[in-house]
């Protein structure tokens, strides 16, 4: 990027966690790095923050509810007539955890916490969207857009830092994709996912963006499997490449191995290379501590896939990164019922023997390529819906719906039961609230009424972000 005045990210780190009062006070010194709440917020203004808050969890999985205060509250100062906090759960919250945003919002606190602020919240699921262009877009070439985010006069990115299965690292520019539809999220959650996410900031960039590094997450995030980081730290940027990079970078990571931060960078949005940021505060140096990636960006994909369980046998040929993603985590549920012989075909041209290892009802067929599949695969298939055995699981990318269906077939066929399902959905929900607690002693998710049973549709393994 050459030309102009370098983009400024700020970096504030405290050396223990520090309490509601003391993350204002990070918020505000951050953001005065860049020039003052004044350069951003102009008196009557209408700010739009979007935040992360993507699933029924805390921090880490969740931006931290005093940090949303915090940022409220330093834009009513400057002057703003309205702030309007606006998120959207994942896809997976919805059909895997049976939550609405609403729910969510309530239970973590965040509305409470936003309204003491002086803010408001607008929940995206059913909010009034605009048809708009995308300049120059490559995946998409018009969104149903948030009119609200549209029409703000300041928007705000304010975003976690964890890493993320898909994109490595998770921070502003993947924050932006929980402004789509559902459909919108769902369907691009494949191979182009990150040419995607640069092409909704093609349709509008944040003013702002603040990063909450307080409590970050390391190894298989961006949800509940992921590991909590005590960083104690705040970031802000005026350029959400150039924040992404440095953020990249504070996790240990070469801002150019994340993809989207590389594609932005080639599209002129803002540098990867720091060498072309101005980095205020602490230096990168005195606060980066090295992430541990997840599982499928430190090996080989391969590793979890093929020869990984001892029942479980994948066929597979011409499959795409995101088919052998699934393949591993449905792998790993699979590996669980041993010693059950399971057979997993994916792929536009999987090679199958004359005589699979395992018994029909113990065979999946994964994705809409392997679906397609001629030959023997396709002898198979139709072989296996006219016995009405197996799983037949169609879709591109194949994944929520594959996790639902997977687990109704596992009850259905008696390898697991539907109580030990909710058990650990519970189970899982209850050891992210206990760590919470004692991160932050004050904090007490707010009494809501648990999401009936039935309204949740798939496990939430592999998760990804909204």
């Amino acid at each position: 990027m050459s030309g102009g005045a370098r983009p400024i990210v700020a970096i504030i780190k405290e050396e223990s966690r520090p309490d509601a009062s003391r993350i204002r006070g990070m918020v505000r010194e951050a953001v005065d790095l860049l020039g003052g709440v004044g350069r951003f917020v102009g008196p009557g203004s209408h700010v739009v923050i979007k935040t992360n808050i993507f699933a029924p969890y805390p921090p880490p999985v969740s931006v931290d509810r005093h940090t949303t205060a915090a940022v409220v509250e330093l834009c009513r100062a400057a002057g703003a007539r309205r702030v309007t906090v606006v998120e959207g759960v994942s896809v997976g919250t919805k059909m895997g955890r049976g939550e609405t945003t609403e729910r969510v919002m309530r239970e973590l606190g965040v509305r409470r916490a936003v309204e003491q602020a002086g803010g408001d919240i607008v929940c995206l699921d059913d909010t009034p969207r605009v048809r708009v262009e995308v300049p120059g877009g490559v995946v998409h070439h018009q969104l149903d857009y948030p009119e609200i985010v549209l029409r703000a006069d300041v928007l705000v990115d304010l975003c976690a830092m964890k890493t993320h299965v898909n994109t490595l690292i998770t921070m502003g520019i993947k924050n932006f994709h929980g402004l789509l539809t559902d459909e919108e999220k769902y369907y691009g959650h494949r191979d182009d996912l990150d040419v995607k996410l640069v092409d909704i900031l093609r349709v509008r960039q944040p003013d702002l963006v603040i990063v909450d590094g307080l409590l970050a997450m390391e190894g298989d995030g961006a949800g509940e499997y992921g590991v909590p980081v005590p960083m104690n730290l705040i970031m802000a940027g005026d350029n959400v490449v150039a924040t992404d990079a440095v953020g990249a970078s504070v996790m240990g990571f070469d801002p150019l191995d994340v993809p989207a931060v590389r594609i932005a960078a080639h599209a002129r949005m803002g540098p990867a290379d720091l060498g072309d940021i101005e980095v205020r505060g602490r230096a990168v140096e005195e606060v980066r501590r090295r992430f541990q990636p997840p599982f499928n960006w430190f090996r080989p994909v391969d590793r979890f896939v093929t020869g990984s369980f001892e029942n479980v046998h994948v066929f597979i040929g011409g499959a795409c990164p995101w088919c052998w993603l699934m393949t591993a985590l449905i792998g790993r549920q699979l590996g669980l019922t041993a010693p059950r012989q399971w057979s997993v075909i994916v792929g536009s041209d999987p090679k199958v023997p004359s005589r699979l290892p395992s018994e029909p009802k113990h065979t999946i067929v994964l994705g809409d390529c392997a679906c397609a599949a001629t030959g023997p695969v396709k002898e198979l298939r139709n072989s296996l819906l006219i016995r009405r055995e197996g799983l037949i699981a169609p879709g591109c990318p194949t994944f929520r719906p594959t996790l639902a269906r997977l687990e109704e077939y596992l009850v259905e066929i008696g390898a697991v039961t539907a109580e030990m399902l909710e058990m650990k959905r519970l189970f899982i929900k209850q050891k992210c609230f206990d760590y919470y607690r004692k991160v932050d002693p004050t904090w007490e998710p707010e009494p809501v009424a648990e999401p009936a049973a039935g309204s949740r549709r798939g496990g939430a393994e592999g998760e990804e972000s909204p």
